[in-house]
């Protein structure tokens, strides 16, 4: 028999049954998945929609400071800076943004506005792309998504979607919450914008022989094939008072860098003292030497060298006290395979110092913000320090460090070590593999000295000090014609060929390049000097940046532009300072033609500040 107590025990049963299988089925997504699902009820008496829920987003970053436009350097700071993201327009530009999280679920948001009417956004994470609207035209925390990460580095992709005005929006904030933020976060404070965008900077310092002065130390280099990003300083043969390497500095332009510090503590050149200065004891041809500061101040040389990643190349420093007490001369030569010779870069003379070589490394850097999100990788092998005793001593020893953005945790991205007989370093690129600074590295010896013959290279001299002249008064002068020259903005104010007999230093003729223009070499120039004058030698000035500076020109004269003798063919230094070309003999003329054969950087275009006639 039933009773009534068991008809109400199975009737609270099935009560209890029904409830579980309703929370169950409400629970449920459509992919079968279960959630935790909020539930809001409307107040009574009202039948709104309730409010939506909001994402948790409990730590803020500032997105400037942590974003690269990508493959548009140039462009980057146009939209991206320590503030934030402005002045977006393009729909195909895309921004990425890295952060270093745990594991887990990453809650993502946005601080930021459309002011120029609705836009669409695109955020991607890991191939997971969400679509946001923007309507707000003041700054709102915009909810992204939620999105699943690994630990280390995360890379969220931003770009238009669409847009109703010319501007995309003004972004200033990146915000995260969730489990993968809840214990780990890194990333660039906008207290560090300039070095952080820039990257960690990775070093390796050679152990020298104990008990021994150094005068040589001999190093090369292989820049790994692709990841010779513009901006990277491929520091080589370093010392305790200045650096020696291989610079990506434009698509145009790869310098090899010799500089010296001068020992009067500044970052202001024109503030040191004469007898602090570093001078120029010689430097070879198409080389710059000129002062350089804002990381300390010197003398630095250079020149155009266009080497190429996967090739090795040889430098070789010489330091010893010299011959005038109190100062140590350093030189620097460089060694082209393509070449087959050693060349000399300069020798610079560094006062109130007396010294061997001291503390030598390599060291790999990047110079330009805008490009610190690019991986970049070399190798250097085969490190010989030759003493005054006349040995030479293999250096297998290195150890490797980091800069304060690596050990003050704002980037991550950096490593070091040996790979067979060389060492290597890498840095930039938002990699996960790093290596742990301040670790001692040893590398395979390699035992086969380097064979130089240092009697045979090249020896520093002075180039010899124009003679003093009379320059022309050009007054009457005008630009007669020309073959080319860059009149469609892309020098702004300059760039027109009658620049060159302006007076002015600050202005240039260049060859065209813009608006769909191309110039090809050789290019013309004719001065008109207004009457027949008798004249012993021009005197040049390159644009004074020294950019697609003229290395090779022959010089034409003419009393009625019909018949032209040549003068020859004479070469420029790729220098600031005046340069004189005699003619060796006095010439009466009207007309002069300038034809720019070549320019030091190897390409078709040409520029040139000034041009002067002079007599004695």
């Amino acid at each position: 028999m039933i009773t009534n107590k068991s008809k109400n025990l199975q009737f609270f049963l099935f009560v209890i049954l029904l409830l579980n299988t309703t929370l169950y089925l409400s629970s449920c997504s459509s992919k079968g998945t279960v959630d935790s699902v909020p539930v809001e009820v409307a107040p009574e008496g009202g039948d709104s929609d309730p409010a939506p829920t909001r994402l948790s987003l409990t730590k803020t970053v500032p997105i400037g400071s942590n974003s690269w436009l990508v493959g548009d350097p140039e462009k980057d700071r146009d939209i991206i800076s320590k503030e934030g993201i402005h002045n977006w327009q393009s729909l195909n530009d895309v921004i990425n943004t890295y952060v270093k999280t745990g594991s887990g679920k990453l809650n993502v948001g946005l601080k930021m506005k459309s002011s120029d009417g609705e836009s669409k956004i695109n955020v991607t994470i890991n191939g997971v792309t969400k679509t946001i609207d923007i309507k707000n035209t003041s700054y709102e925390i915009v909810d992204v998504g939620i999105f699943d990460v690994t630990e280390g580095y995360v890379k969220i992709e931003i770009q238009g979607n669409s847009k109703k005005g010319t501007y995309i929006g003004d972004i200033n904030e990146i915000l995260f919450g969730g489990t993968a933020v809840a214990t780990t976060l890194n990333f660039v404070p906008d207290t560090n914008d300039y070095f952080g965008r820039r990257g960690p900077s990775v070093h390796m310092g050679y152990k020298l022989p104990n008990g021994k002065d150094t005068k040589w130390f001999y190093n090369e280099v292989t820049v790994t094939e692709g990841q010779d990003k513009l901006g990277t300083f491929f520091m080589v043969n370093g010392h305790s008072n200045g650096y020696f390497g291989m610079q990506v500095n434009s698509s145009t332009e790869r310098r090899v860098l010799f500089s010296v510090w001068s020992a009067y503590v500044t970052d202001d050149p024109n503030q040191i003292p004469k007898d602090y200065k570093v001078t120029n004891l010689g430097n070879g041809p198409g080389v710059t030497v000129q002062d350089f500061g804002n990381e300390g101040s010197g003398l630095q040389s250079f020149k155009n060298a266009n080497w190429k990643a996967g090739t090795t190349y040889k430098f070789l420093l010489k330091g010893e006290p010299a011959s005038v007490e109190g100062s140590t001369d350093y030189t620097g030569y460089f060694f082209d395979p393509e070449v087959g010779e050693w060349e000399l870069i300069a020798s610079l003379r560094r006062p109130k110092t007396t010294t061997y070589i001291k503390r030598t490394h390599s060291f790999l850097e990047n110079f330009i913000p805008s490009t610190g999100n690019q991986e970049r990788k070399v190798k250097y092998g085969n490190q010989w320090a030759y003493t005054t005793e006349g040995n030479w001593i293999e250096l297998n020893e290195g150890t490797y460090t980091a800069d304060a953005t690596a050990s003050e945790g704002d980037r991550f991205d950096y490593a070091g070590g040996t790979e067979g007989n060389s060492f290597y370093l890498r840095n930039c690129g938002f990699f996960n593999d790093n290596v742990t600074p301040n670790t001692l590295f040893t590398r395979s010896l390699n035992g086969t000295a380097p064979i130089i013959d240092f009697s045979k290279l090249p020896v520093p001299t002075i180039l010899a000090t124009p003679k003093d002249v009379n320059i022309l008064n050009n007054s009457s002068w005008t630009l007669d014609s020309f073959s080319t020259q860059e009149d469609k903005g892309g020098e702004g104010s300059t760039g027109r060929a009658a620049d060159i007999i302006d007076g002015k230093l600050d202005t240039f003729w260049h060859s065209c390049w813009s608006g769909g223009c191309v110039a090809t070499a050789p290019h013309n120039l004719i001065v008109n000097m207004g009457s027949e004058q008798t004249v012993e030698g021009l005197q040049f000035f390159q644009r004074q940046n020294l950019s697609r500076t003229i290395k090779t020109l022959d010089i034409e004269i003419s009393s009625d532009k019909t018949t032209w003798t040549s003068l020859g063919s004479f070469t420029l230094e790729n220098s600031k300072l005046a340069q004189n070309i005699d003619f060796n003999a006095p010439k009466t003329f009207r007309y002069f033609k300038i034809i720019a054969r070549a320019s030091h950087d190897g390409t078709e275009n040409a520029a040139l500040a000034e041009v002067k006639a002079y007599t004695y």
